[in-house]
C-alpha cells in the first residue's frame, strides 16, 4: 500500500504554504536566465524541500524554476551532476542559471531548468499503479538500466555532494562514525515518540558491524532519491531522470536501498535489477548491506519527520525500523 495521498497531499500543501517567492523575483530571475518574459506559473507540489514553478514564457517555451531555502552552493551539486551524467547518456534537463539572492534577510538558491517534454511517472498526470503489470515493469527495468549509467561514474569519498564533486567525508569511517554520533539524539526522540528505547543500540551496533565491510566498497555517484516521481517519460520511455539535490558519493546499494525503502511494497526491486548492467553487484552479501542502509536511512527519516511533525509518516518509519531490525535476528 501507498500513503494515504489526501493525508500527504495535505502535508506537502502545509509546506508549500510556507514557501512563498514574491512575484517579482520570480520574473527578474527568469528574465536574466532566458530574456524573455514570463507569461504565466504553476506552482509544482511534489516534493519536500524545493519551492518549484512551472513556468510558461512568452515566445511560448516553459521553464522550471525551483528555489531552494539553504542558499549558496546548493544547486552546484546538481550542476555537477548534471554534466558527469550527460557524458555517460542519462538524458538530464539543461540547467540555465543558478543565481542566490537575499530575499527579506534570507539566503535563497535559484535553478532555473529547461522543462523536458514529458510526464512524471508520480504526482503528474500519470497513475502509476493504474499501467498494466508489463508497462510498469518496463519502465523500471528501464530505470535499473540508466542507473547503471549513473553508477559508471566514479567518485571520490562518502556522503552528500557538496559544490562541484566535494564529498562530506573523505573515508567510509567516517561516515560510520557521524551515523554513530547521532544515537543520543535518536534515542531522545524515540523516547518523544513511543519508540522502544532499546532498538536504537540494537540499530546502531549493526551499523557498527558493517564498518569494517564499507572499507571495501567502492564509491559512485548516487542519485541519492532515484524514484519513479523523478522519471520523466514519453511514449513509453523514460525520457529525463530528475532531481539530482540528493546526490551522494557512495556504494551502489545505497540507490537499490532507498528505492526499496520508499517503493519496494508496491514496485518489486527486482525490477530494478534486471535492468542493472552490472549484475555482480547482487552477489551473496548484496542484501545484507542493502538491510543496513535501510537502517541507517530509516533512522534519518524518522528523525525528519518527527522534526517536521508529520505523525502518520513518522509512524510508518516506526514500522519499517522495526521490520529492518529484525531482518537481523
Amino acid at each position: 500500500m501507498q500513503k494515504k495521498k489526501n493525508d500527504y497531499d495535505e502535508y506537502l500543501a502545509n509546506l508549500h504554504s510556507k514557501q512563498i517567492t514574491s512575484e517579482e523575483v520570480i520574473k527578474s530571475v527568469v528574465k536574466e536566465g532566458t530574456g524573455k518574459n514570463v507569461i504565466s506559473k504553476k506552482k509544482i507540489i511534489a516534493g519536500e524541500i524545493n519551492e518549484v514553478y512551472e513556468i510558461n514564457l512568452e515566445d511560448k517555451t516553459q521553464v522550471v524554476l525551483r528555489i531552494s531555502r539553504n542558499g549558496p552552493p546548493d544547486f552546484q551539486q546538481e550542476k555537477w551532476a548534471a554534466g558527469q551524467c550527460k557524458k555517460v547518456g542519462v538524458p538530464v534537463p539543461e540547467i540555465i542559471l543558478i543565481k542566490y539572492l537575499r530575499v527579506e534577510n534570507q539566503e535563497l538558491a535559484f535553478c532555473l531548468m529547461e522543462k523536458i517534454d514529458g510526464e512524471p511517472l508520480e504526482r503528474g498526470k500519470i497513475d502509476f499503479d493504474k499501467l498494466p503489470l508489463e508497462q510498469r515493469k518496463n519502465y523500471i527495468n528501464q530505470a535499473g538500466e540508466i542507473l547503471s549509467k549513473i553508477h559508471s561514474i566514479s567518485a571520490e569519498g562518502f556522503g552528500g555532494i557538496i559544490g562541484d564533486g566535494k564529498p562530506q567525508f573523505e573515508t567510509s569511517d567516517e561516515l560510520i562514525l557521524d551515523m554513530l554520533s547521532k544515537r543520543e539524539e535518536y534515542e531522545k526522540t524515540a523516547r518523544e515518540e513511543n519508540l522502544d528505547i532499546k532498538l536504537i543500540p540494537k540499530a546502531m551496533k549493526i551499523i557498527q558491524n558493517f564498518k569494517e565491510v564499507y572499507k571495501k566498497k567502492k564509491p559512485c555517484l548516487n542519485h541519492g532519491d532515484y524514484g519513479h516521481k523523478h522519471f520523466m517519460v514519453k511514449n513509453g520511455k523514460i525520457v529525463g531522470i530528475l532531481d539530482f539535490g540528493s546526490i551522494r558519493s557512495d556504494t551502489p546499494e545505497y540507490d537499490f536501498s532507498c528505492f526499496d525503502y520508499w517503493f519496494g511494497h508496491y514496485i518489486p526491486i527486482k525490477w530494478l535489477k534486471e535492468g542493472y548492467q552490472n549484475k555482480s553487484l547482487f552477489n551473496a552479501g548484496f542484501e545484507d548491506f542493502l538491510y543496513f542502509i535501510r537502517i541507517s536511512k530509516g533512522l534519518e527519516i524518522f528523525e525528519w519527520y518527527h522534526k517536521q511533525g508529520y505523525k502518520e509518516a513518522m509512524e510508518n518509519a516506526k514500522i519499517k525500523l522495526i521490520r529492518d531490525l529484525n531482518y537481523f535476528e
